[in-house]
């Protein structure tokens, strides 16, 4: 395709579409949360663990969804599915302005709305996006997971300051609405299955790629696990553990962070924003991330960016005695900087250890675990609080918990079938040592420049 008369790689348009899905979907879903709790839970009288209950409800669904999900991605695509999770989700968005008693919450949250817009947003995006690209696949994850970290910088503060502060709580779950659908379904009508699909290949084929890189992402795909042959490597239940502990600590900083800073003195106003700066610093290191992923070993990048996430997490629960805005903006802007790789970390690794081929049928096996992990989150953190009176305990687990990651990161291996063969690795090994003088075999753009 063209744009204003250059050649643009449809791919990139797949990642401008996944960007604003996941930004939408998220946003209403995951960023909104915490802004609505404190309102939700005043006027009807609920404790936290009761709010945030619904969360689990929508994430335990969620295990047996996914299961189903990924095959049908890797068939079908993902036009198909997000549409139909939009069918859903919209309509949950407006009768949240309607609910009165607690069994309607749970029913319209937990079993449609958490469960639709988790659908149409990451696992479903993050598959397509995996297809289309291999040469730069870190780029473009890192530039789709953006929309997650837009979401928790944009949302929260629209919604507390925009909506629900002149128009109250319930009006702005209608605007919540109209919003989603404005902004997902475009995007969702932009999504393909695959590029061969069209007559393409993946990263822009010969036209913007080396032979060597054609050659890559041609190794990529014969090359990829099905489901068996992935549940038979160690890697595979490494992955899931990795992101299944990791998660905790996202859901718990950004569905309770806003409660935790309330409880040290930030106004209503302040806590969204000092939150907003973990998005802020998550959502400008991602492309950052992305091109370290393109270019080097996936696990040491895994390892210094969770590494850097609990560093960040043991300096906010520290910071947040002090009351100072600006001491607790910077600790979240760490620990941001240093999760903001967890969703382009999380996808890169399933794709360069099991292909792209059958990205979606292996991710679904593990996909359930992880929810099952991550479902509990928003309930227990709640529930820690109610009992003991804190959320430090449970923030320093957390910490614990990302600490853990970064060390098994780099216990990671390639599956057998995954690795480069022997003669290639010599054949690499050799050029990169003893550069070839013969220009037709350099790159394109050096041969352009001995002209």
């Amino acid at each position: 395709m063209t744009i204003f008369g250059r050649p643009v790689f449809y791919g990139w348009v797949i990642v401008v579409a996944a960007f604003m899905a996941q930004f939408v979907a998220v946003g209403v879903q995951t960023s909104v949360a915490a802004v609505f709790a404190p309102e939700m839970v005043a006027e009807f009288g609920w404790s936290r663990f009761q709010f945030f209950f619904a969360d689990t409800i929508g994430q335990l669904l969620l295990m047996v969804i996914g299961f189903m999900l990924g095959p049908r991605v890797d068939r079908f695509g993902a036009r198909p599915i997000m549409l139909s999770a939009a069918v859903v989700c919209i309509p949950a968005l407006v009768l949240m302005s309607q609910v009165d008693e607690y069994w309607q919450y749970i029913v319209v949250r937990g079993v449609f709305l958490v469960t639709a817009a988790s659908v149409s947003g990451f696992l479903v995006v993050s598959i397509a996006v995996s297809k289309w690209f291999v040469v730069k696949r870190g780029q473009a994850l890192g530039w789709t997971s953006m929309g997650v970290s837009m979401a928790g910088l944009f949302w929260p503060t629209f919604t507390a300051a925009i909506l629900i502060e002149p128009l109250g709580w319930r009006t702005a779950w209608v605007v919540l609405a109209l919003c989603y659908a404005v902004i997902f379904l475009p995007s969702a009508l932009l999504m393909r299955r695959r590029p061969e699909d069209h007559g393409l290949l993946p990263d822009g084929g010969p036209t913007q790629l080396s032979p060597e890189q054609i050659q890559q992402a041609a190794h990529d795909e014969s090359t990829s696990l099905t489901r068996s042959e992935a549940l038979r490597s160690s890697s595979f239940y490494l992955i899931v553990l990795i992101f299944g502990i990791s998660v905790v600590g996202i859901f718990a900083i950004l569905l309770n962070g806003v409660f935790f800073l309330r409880e040290h003195g930030l106004s209503a106003a302040q806590a969204p924003l000092a939150v907003g700066a973990f998005s802020l610093f998550s959502m400008l290191t991602k492309p950052p991330w992305g091109w370290a992923l393109d270019r080097w070993d996936t696990r040491v990048v895994g390892f210094v960016s969770f590494a850097l996430g609990a560093i960040g997490f043991v300096l906010v629960i520290n910071a947040g005695p002090t009351g100072s805005f600006a001491i607790i903006a910077g600790a979240l802007a760490i620990m941001g900087a240093g999760i903001g790789d967890n969703i382009p970390i999380q996808d890169m690794f399933w794709a360069e250890y099991f292909g792209r081929r059958y990205l979606g049928a292996v991710r679904a096996v593990g996909f359930p675990v992880a929810m099952g992990i991550s479902a509990l989150t928003p309930s227990l953190v709640a529930l820690a609080y109610d009992v003991i009176g804190s959320y430090d305990y449970a923030f320093y687990v957390c910490s614990g918990l990302w600490a853990g990651s970064a060390l098994l990161c780099l216990l990671l291996r390639l599956p057998a079938k995954r690795r480069t063969p022997l003669q290639a690795l010599v054949r690499a090994v050799a050029a990169w040592i003893t550069p070839s003088t013969n220009p037709a075999a350099r790159p394109a753009e050096q041969k352009r420049g001995l002209g």
